[in-house]
């Protein structure tokens, strides 16, 4: 028979704060909820429950054929899977190298890396987009997607989880005669599969929330989700209110339902990185 917990003061307060953040954390998406879900007669700064399904579904559905959000969501989706992509390639053979071998000036280049993420994009964008530009990748997927997949977080996350795995493991499959790369593909990546996950979920958010420089490398071939929120509430052009909140609704999905799905193994992973590091 299992001891009845007792429920103490500590775990009394704790509750009641995690329900305090959690209802500040939710009332603007649930206000862009209902104001969506709202008839147009109701005041949106009172519109606290939804009460018309209909009008909301049709705000969408403006939203998706004559602002086209779709477009925009997919443009936004392909240049992210795009920068997942790479950074799988780019930044898991970077935590591997930093992990298990050693070469010149490795602390130096690693702390050098690491010094990159407290740098904001304002610093070094122009001279970003003229490489991008000079390449010939403006306004294309890859120019979108080329900075964002080198992301530093996601090598300091992924190495931290190999520092676990011995090396004795590397040495055995060498002695097996095993390659560099087959060694990575075959052994370590497989083992890095809750670093992977929380690099994949947190480049993902991060890549599908930017703004600065997909606004500036995209043009007419490419619209980003952010861009194309951003540009309805241009005042040279009326849309209804209820439109934009729709088309707030769209753009959340992906990035929620990605998050909801891997919640656990982003948790796990975050706070793993953190008591390593």
């Amino acid at each position: 028979m299992k001891p009845k917990k007792t429920i103490t003061l500590e775990f009394v307060v704790l509750v009641l704060l995690a329900s305090v953040w959690f209802v500040i954390c939710l009332f603007p998406l649930w206000m862009i909820f209902s104001g969506t879900f709202s008839s147009d007669s109701t005041n949106l700064t009172q519109a606290y429950w939804p009460n018309d399904f209909a009008n909301g579904l049709s705000k969408i559905k403006y939203a998706l054929n004559t602002i086209n959000v779709w477009r925009a969501t997919l443009d936004t989706f392909i240049y992210t899977m795009i920068a997942l992509a790479g950074m799988l390639v780019i930044c898991s053979l970077a935590a591997y190298e930093f992990t298990f071998f050693r070469f010149p000036l490795k602390k130096f280049f690693f702390g050098l890396m690491m010094g990159t993420m407290m740098l904001p994009l304002t610093l070094y964008v122009i001279p970003l987009y003229r490489m991008v530009f000079k390449l010939g990748l403006a306004d294309t997927y890859i120019g979108v997607a080329l900075p964002i997949m080198i992301s530093p977080l996601s090598v300091f996350i992924m190495k931290q989880f190999l520092e676990d795995l011995p090396l004795s493991f590397i040495e055995s499959a060498r002695i097996d005669g095993a390659g560099h790369f087959v060694i990575f593909g075959r052994i370590v990546f497989p083992l890095m599969r809750n670093g992977i996950i929380t690099a994949v979920v947190l480049l993902f958010l991060k890549a599908w929330s930017s703004f600065l420089w997909p606004s500036l490398v995209t043009a007419q071939n490419i619209k980003p989700i952010s861009v194309t929120i951003a540009n309805l509430f241009n005042p040279q052009f009326y849309v209804d209110t209820r439109v934009r909140f729709g088309a707030m609704l769209l753009a959340m999905i992906p990035p929620l339902a990605l998050y909801l799905i891997f919640q656990r193994f982003v948790i796990k992973g975050i706070s793993m990185s953190g008591v390593k590091g």
